[in-house]
């Protein structure tokens, strides 16, 4: 079913749903880089996003369906960001001042019934870690691309996980608030955003989803996905 995010996964009432997308993390290595062998991000810079036009989803579903049309390499994953409400404003004013068309992002954020949309996204998901994100002109930028990782290291005392995002809401908040009193970073206004994760790899062969009204539950979650979207609201 589609009726929320795992027990895993504590989403509050503050936090919003951005858009989800489609990518195949990537093994990081570099001067002034954390070590990762799957850096998990939502920046356009560090990631390439699959499909590679119209890379933001408004729904899982139109993300996976999307992906049907093309070949997806196996290590390609689905991904859901979500922002704090409080950081919301700043996000969206870049947005607004690039003069670039963002209809999912905006439609989330700066749209109706943007409360429940964190609750929203589909099953199984796993929150992976926080990063520390900006918008400029058509790209959201990571913090990690703009030469601010020893530096925080250094000043903040923080660490990144495995996946190269840091470990919680309050660290990448103070990140956050650190990288906007700077002046040497890209004239954005930077905000901490959550990444969850599915993990199962995401099915890209043409042809139609199988169309039995009740899904077994040895299927893949993102068939079910297809199978069931709109999800039921509950009472």
């Amino acid at each position: 079913m589609i009726e929320g995010l795992s027990a895993e996964v504590h989403v509050p009432d503050e936090l919003l749903l951005a858009g989800y997308f489609v990518t195949a993390p990537e093994r990081l290595a570099g001067s002034g880089m954390p070590r990762s062998e799957r850096l998990l991000t939502a920046s356009e810079c560090l990631s390439d996003r699959l499909p590679q036009s119209d890379c933001w989803f408004g729904t899982a579903h139109e993300a996976l369906a999307a992906c049907l049309l093309f070949q997806v390499t196996a290590e390609a994953r689905l991904y859901a960001l979500l922002v704090p409400s409080e950081h919301v404003g700043g996000f969206v004013a870049d947005i607004r001042a690039a003069g670039l068309d963002e209809p999912v992002l905006l439609a989330h954020l700066d749209g109706g019934g943007v409360g429940e949309a964190a609750r929203e996204v589909a099953e199984d998901g796993h929150e992976r870690g926080w990063e520390v994100l900006g918008y400029d002109h058509g790209l959201l930028h990571s913090w990690l691309c703009n030469d601010l990782y020893d530096d925080a290291v250094l000043s903040l005392g923080v660490g990144v996980n495995e996946h190269g995002l840091l470990p919680d809401r309050d660290t990448a908040q103070r990140v956050a608030a650190w990288a906007n009193a700077r002046d040497d970073t890209k004239p954005v206004t930077w905000f901490p955003g959550a990444l969850i994760e599915w993990g199962a790899p995401i099915e890209s062969r043409p042809g139609p989803a199988t169309t039995e009204n009740t899904p077994s539950a040895s299927e893949p979650w993102w068939r079910r996905v297809l199978q069931l979207w709109p999800p039921t609201k509950r009472p």
